[in-house]
């Protein structure tokens, strides 16, 4: 194939080309063996699942396609909304000693249109939770160190509730001061009759409501009582949890329509897991009462007292998402908060420039600083920064699938699974700092492995040596990709571990597959 004589410079380079009908075989093939040569020479610059602008790669592969995370499916950038009032209007004082929660709620309400809520520099008291359960809102400061939220108390003391469990704080898993809650209540559209395999575009499916293209539809399927769409949430390799069983609906997918035609409907983004008839698949109409809010430029300072023991945390939480889409969280700092943001059964938001740190306490200052549950989907972390060190970091659990958390730093980051079944999310271009913690995850036992299929370490940084990988018992079909010093193993059915050097491409896997999709659909345009 490739012939040179290495001991002299002047030497031609003989290549054998072979007949065009054989190239698009041949160049694939190619990478391969060059690639598998460089990392027997210990050089690799480019992984075999994807190359170097994702020749080798297919939506079909364990390498997942991550470019929908984000705001609208990562097709359009977030709205700019004007400003339609301020909290002044309404009677905040902003002078740190004036409770002015009723005057937020109050701005909230006077939002007729889409358009933005202007928060001015100050120091704005909150004694209970703002919410925002509208679309087309946004909290709007004028930078995390000028407007700034001070909350003195935690929630538990304002709304006490019951033990989860008996022992855990139910503020341990759930609040937020900024609270953002939405549903969904699309009619059903009809049910797929064929089978599809993950990777397709198309589904085939007998129509009770005729959707048209732009329409975004929810793909739901569920566990039959062999429960083999869990095991398959699990790469077909491991049993799932007594208490994953539990939960309805494993998949709730979403996706935009681009075409309908004769009973077939075709996608924008390649199905993420198998679609078979003993799932009872089911198509809806995607219809939001909560889409395209924020909260941006702001600060959240709580009192720094010392965080209590794990899972009997107070309630000094700062955002909480449950059922939105298309929202949004920009440019937001927050201070000894014992958790920073929980993103619950919510699809395609952004999480923009976020900041956890602490000022007055110390050790580990908060539950969980960025955590992903309730089968939230397609949603980016970008440019986020833990300042400080939780219990964990980053958190996906609970179905959650398509996430992504790219461009971020932090003094000793874990990522977290929490078990049941959280599937396809991607860490990618991360300085984790000390990296002992990286793999440390949590959850209960009941709850099954800590990872479901194909999560996705690529190109990750710190200082320090990395530690041992997970177990494929607990994290089966795990990609780890461009770091460490791991042994290579390419194995179809196990991990795939190929590490990399500081010259390794692409560093950042997201932004990598988001360019080669823009380039894709211009193709198919013209």
């Amino acid at each position: 194939l490739v012939e040179a004589n290495s001991s002299d410079r002047n030497a031609p380079l003989i290549v054998a080309i072979p007949p065009p009908i054989m190239l698009k075989a041949f160049i694939p093939g190619l990478a391969l063996f060059l690639l598998s040569q460089a990392y027997a020479a210990g050089t690799a610059s480019e992984s075999s699942l994807w190359g170097s602008v994702g020749e080798l790669w297919s939506p079909a592969s364990r390498l997942s396609d991550f470019s929908s995370a984000g705001y609208a499916g990562g097709r359009r950038e977030i709205l700019d909304y004007p400003v339609r009032t301020s909290v002044k209007d309404h009677g905040a004082k902003g002078d740190g000693l004036t409770d002015d929660t009723v005057a937020f709620r109050e701005a909230i309400r006077a939002v007729e249109e889409p358009g933005a809520i202007l928060v001015p520099a100050g120091r704005y008291l909150l004694t209970d939770v703002v919410e925002i359960n509208r679309s087309g809102v946004v909290l709007r400061g004028e930078g995390p160190e000028k407007s700034l939220l001070i909350i003195p108390k935690p929630l538990s003391a304002i709304h006490p509730r019951a033990n989860v469990d008996a022992v855990k704080s139910a503020y341990s898993f759930s609040g937020g001061f900024l609270s953002m809650k939405g549903s969904d209540a699309g009619p059903r559209l009809g049910e797929v009759i064929e089978p599809a395999k993950r990777g397709s575009f198309t589904l085939k499916v007998f129509f009770t409501n005729i959707p048209k293209p732009g329409d975004r539809i929810r793909l739901i399927m569920n566990d039959p009582p062999d429960h083999s769409l869990l095991r398959h949430l699990h790469g077909d390799l491991l049993d799932p949890g007594t208490d994953t069983s539990n939960l309805k609906h494993p998949v709730d997918w979403a996706a935009t329509i681009t075409e309908v035609k004769d009973g077939v409907i075709r996608l924008d983004c390649p199905l993420r897991v198998d679609v078979r008839p003993e799932w009872k698949p089911e198509i809806f109409l995607l219809s939001p009462t909560l889409q395209g809010s924020g909260i941006e430029n702001l600060g959240m300072e709580f009192p720094g007292n010392p965080k209590q023991p794990h899972l009997q945390e107070e309630g000094y939480n700062a955002i909480e998402f449950k059922g939105a889409v298309d929202c949004w969280i920009r440019n937001v700092t927050v201070t000894d908060a014992d958790n920073g943001a929980i993103i619950g059964g919510s699809r395609f938001c952004t999480v923009d420039g976020f900041t956890v740190r602490a000022a007055k306490r110390t050790g580990l200052t908060g539950h969980h600083a960025m955590w992903v549950t309730g089968r939230t989907q397609d949603s980016l972390f970008v440019r986020f920064r833990c300042d400080t060190t939780y219990v964990h970091d980053l958190t996906v659990e609970g179905y959650a699938n398509g996430n992504v958390f790219a461009s971020g730093s932090g003094v000793t980051i874990n990522c977290d699974h929490h078990r049941n079944a959280p599937y396809d999310n991607l860490f990618t271009d991360i300085d984790v700092g000390d990296p002992r913690r990286l793999f440390e995850s949590s959850g209960r036992e009941d709850r099954g492995p800590h990872s479901g299929a194909r999560t996705t370490f690529w190109r990750l940084r710190g200082r320090g040596k990395f530690p041992e990988l997970p177990s494929p018992k607990d994290w089966p079909l795990i990609n780890v990709v461009g770091f460490g010093d791991y042994p290579v193993s390419r194995d179809p059915g196990g991990s795939w571990i190929e590490p990399g050097n500081d010259s390794f491409s692409p560093r950042n896997l997201w932004q990598a597959q988001v360019e080669r999709r823009r380039k894709d659909e211009a193709a198919s345009v013209h």
